[in-house]
């Protein structure tokens, strides 16, 4: 009586977890030959709130990385470095 455990994260439709426990079930009948209907696959959803990943919540990464998300991109180095040649050339043109 195989039991597999998955935890995601919350937000998966009902369609997506029932495709998911087709597809677990699947491989347990094929890769080990078990018995689909003594098979149980059991999904736990886990709220943002209590993942945690780099010592916080992934609700307070996310919103972090939604937040760099909105900042404008910090220009390369390269893209200073030209802009400053660029600058300068103007400047000595004035002479």
């Amino acid at each position: 009586m195989p039991y597999v455990n998955v935890r995601i994260l919350e937000g998966a439709t009902a369609a997506q977890k029932v495709r998911v426990i087709e597809r677990i079930t699947q491989v347990m009948v094929e890769e080990l030959g078990k018995n689909p209907a003594s098979t149980f696959v059991v999904i736990d959803d886990v709220s943002t709130d209590n993942w945690g990943h780099h010592g916080t919540s992934v609700t307070k990464l996310r919103a972090a990385a939604a937040a760099d998300a909105k900042k404008p991109a910090a220009k390369k180095p390269a893209a200073r470095k030209a802009a400053a040649r660029k600058a300068a050339a103007r400047t000595a043109g004035r002479g």
